[in-house]
């Protein structure tokens, strides 16, 4: 059974007015490794001087997918310029020559 926890409790703030208690529901560690049904996909792109990639997902999706791009190495930022259910296309701030790690969630 999931515990309340008092959000309002979690950092220490000591304001002039006191803050009504909001409550919320978290799943005890133990539920979660219970449930066992986190559906990952993880896989690395490589860039040889060029600023722009894509992958396409091995797995189906019925719903956009939640997506974490990583730079290996590199003082770059990478971002998101298109994602649908069958790929993401993603770039680059700098043309640089590595590796990107990329781990798909699913959403639903």
């Amino acid at each position: 059974m999931p515990k309340l926890y008092d959000v309002n409790r979690f950092r220490k703030s000591y304001p002039l007015i006191k803050v009504k208690p909001i409550y919320k529901q978290f799943l005890l560690s133990s539920e979660i490794i219970e449930t066992g049904d986190v559906n990952v996909e993880v896989d690395t792109v490589d860039f040889n001087n060029s600023s722009q990639g894509i992958y396409e997902f091995e797995k189906t999706y019925s719903v956009i997918p939640v997506i974490a791009l990583t730079p290996e190495d590199d003082n770059v930022n990478v971002f998101i310029t298109e994602l649908t259910i069958e790929h993401v296309r993603f770039e680059s701030s700098n043309d640089f020559t590595g590796k990107v790690h990329i781990q798909v969630f699913d959403a639903s």
